[in-house]
């Protein structure tokens, strides 16, 4: 509640007004409204306490078994114990009984590679690298702990010393196993072929499909060293192409159909309910049914490109042009909720994907003492739905609040779906309801992809003397997103936009009402206040207020250094000392959502992250030194 909560405390309150937050007898004082916690109350009285211990390790043999043969085997071991604590103090709003949560995480991978290498040239021109490995990986996670609700003694948290234990423990094991080859051909150093394949089992899928293979194939030439090309113009030419093919399985436990135990049964605003009740067990059975005969994912890619270097390696480039097919992807696809059911989990459909990447790399001056080095980044991708599962022509990725989901349809991308204004087909302005002045929500659609058209990477470098300074712009162009913050502050009339008619009547300009015989008049309903325009817009479903082009640029980073000169350690065991200062997210030069940062979002990494945010944190801007030495 803490970074939601904070919304409501507008810029030109007093935080005077907020302390004390506490009395003596351990009350809650100043609280911003009845149904709000002092936020000083939040920060200083509730708890959110991790402490997370990483332990990573790896033990390599090699045994040479003749100059050109030699067997490898490699033991990884990564542990992560991850402890946490949240409470809640007697007298918090929405807990006036005080809780806590203890959550002990720990993950446990175990990995091992042995691989048996032979190099050999087989004449003055050819060579030859082979190569043969077994993998072994075992990942498991145990999740142990503990939850206590109405605490009697405040700050004492302790299974006895509250009125309901709710403990919890859960388990899963996850087990792979992969056999792979390679080989490598070169010829005269300018021709190379790459062959691989691998065949992996995996635990998490059914007996009769958990093998699978998947092979590659490369090629890169060197035409400037085939031909013996020597030219002031052309320093560097290489052509290379791929194909390859990856099987990928799923999560486990998700092909049989489970009861798991429940201890409690929580609703966001609701009572809570903790089991067993009056001597009754419960168990919760999944919304999704299981897959009958599950195949792994498989994803088909080629690629072609192209590298070439101009005017000495003044002047570098890089182009490709990349195609992946996603195939029988894993996905829990809706299903009639007469079922009994919410979803079918199963293979879904086809998912293509296209796009150039291009990099340039340039040295545009050279002098004594300056240098400059520039590079540009530019990436755009087209992704399409080719097809779904029988009877489906949409599938749901990720959903939020304010009917705003991310979903995948038929013929398009991954689109952000939601409820939008109800509009005249004419000119397309709001149409307002004549009854009180707001505007009307109309059907559910499509508001746009939640990818970019391009993505763009500026980097540049000089060096003056010892010192160098670089900085970094990022643009991201086109897509778009949701923010349930920038509603938060409209809706409650903490930004600017919303001054307008604050102390007066209010009449939306842009909308239109219709007038019952095909035509349209200008608004002339009023509102009372600014405050209803934009509270009228807040009723958890329309949500094309709050829906935004994603598109931003930013200095992504600054860093400067200073390499001290190299006489200071003629007769010291220091070789060179370089110091420096670096900032990085400084700053958004260019944004079309207001308030927040574009990049924050819900649901984290991959297509269904960059669409819809929600009371995220601020991004922070960092600040540092380093020292870098070398002896």
């Amino acid at each position: 509640p803490n970074i939601i909560g904070l919304s409501s405390f507008s810029s030109t309150l007093d935080p005077a007004l907020f302390d004390p937050w506490i009395d003596e007898a351990g009350n809650q004082l100043n609280q911003a409204g009845p149904i709000s916690n002092n936020y000083l109350w939040i920060r200083n009285e509730n708890r959110n306490d991790r402490d997370d211990t990483r332990v990573i390790g790896t033990l390599s043999g090699t045994y040479t078994i003749t100059d050109d043969l030699n067997l490898k085997a490699t033991y990884g071991y990564d542990f992560n114990q991850d402890n946490r604590f949240f409470s809640n103090r007697k007298g918090t709003i929405q807990q006036l009984g005080g809780d806590y949560r203890i959550d002990n995480i720990k993950n446990i991978q175990q990995n091992i590679d042995v691989i048996a290498n032979y190099n050999k040239s087989l004449t003055d021109k050819v060579g030859i690298n082979l190569l043969a490995g077994y993998n072994y990986n075992k990942r498991t996670r145990s999740d142990e702990g503990y939850y206590g609700e109405n605490v009697l003694v405040a700050e004492l948290f302790a299974p006895g010393n509250t009125e309901a234990t709710v403990p919890a423990r859960f388990f899963s094991e996850r087990v792979l196993f992969g056999a792979y080859a390679s080989a490598d051909i070169t010829y005269d150093d300018w021709a190379t072929v790459t062959l691989t394949g691998r065949n992996d089992w995996s635990s998490t899928l059914p007996e009769d499909n958990r093998s699978y293979f998947y092979p590659s194939v490369s090629t890169a030439l060197v035409l400037t060293d085939a031909f013996e090309v020597e030219s002031n113009i052309l320093s560097y030419f290489k052509l290379r192409a791929s194909y390859a093919q990856v099987g990928n399985d799923t999560d486990p436990y998700q092909l049989a159909f489970l009861f798991n135990p429940l201890t409690q049964a929580t609703g966001q605003y609701g009572l809570n309910v903790n089991f067993p009740f009056n001597d009754r067990l419960a168990f919760t059975k999944a919304n999704t049914i299981p897959p009958a005969n599950l195949r792994p994912e498989q994803q088909n890619s080629y690629e072609i490109g192209a590298e070439f270097s101009l005017f000495d390696y003044k002047l570098n480039f890089d182009v490709a042009y990349f195609n992946t097919q996603n195939k029988d992807q894993i996905l829990a696809v809706p299903i009639p909720e007469s079922s009994g059911f919410g979803f079918l989990r199963t293979n879904v459909g086809q998912v293509n994907t296209s796009g150039i990447e291009i990099s340039v790399d340039a040295n545009p001056i050279t002098t004594k003492n300056f240098n400059w080095n520039s590079q540009v980044n530019f990436s755009t991708a087209n992704v399409e739905v080719v097809e779904l599962t029988e009877n489906v022509d949409r599938v749901l990725l990720a959903s939020a609040f304010s009917s705003v989901q991310v979903v995948a349809e038929k013929g398009k991308g991954f689109e952000l779906f939601a409820i939008p204004f109800l509009r005249d087909s004419a000119s397309g302005r709001p149409l307002i309801n004549p009854n009180d002045g707001t505007r009307l929500a109309g059907e559910a659609q499509a508001m746009g992809s939640v990818l970019p058209d391009f993505t763009m990477g500026f980097i540049n470098s000089f060096d003056f003397g010892p010192v160098n300074l670089s900085f970094t712009i990022d643009w991201r162009s086109g897509g778009v997103m949701k923010s349930s913050t920038v509603e938060n502050l409209q809706t409650g009339g903490l930004v600017e936009e919303t001054l307008q008619n604050r102390e007066g009547t209010f009449i939306d300009r842009e909308g239109v009402i219709a007038n019952g015989d095909g035509t349209v008049r200008d608004n002339d309903i009023p509102l009372a206040s600014s405050a209803d325009f934009w509270q009228a817009l807040d009723d958890n479903s329309l949500a094309e207020p709050f829906i935004f082009d994603a598109s931003f640029v930013k200095l992504r980073e600054v860093a400067l250094s200073y390499q001290l000169p190299s006489k200071l350690f003629k007769n010291n065991f220091l070789r060179g000392l370089q110091i420096g200062i670096e900032g990085r997210n400084l700053a958004l030069l260019y944004s079309k959502v207001p308030h927040i940062d574009p990049e924050n979002n819900l649901f984290g990494a991959g297509a269904d992250g960059f669409s819809v945010e929600r009371s995220s944190v601020p991004s922070t801007r960092s600040v540092g030194v380093n020292l870098r030495a070398s002896f």
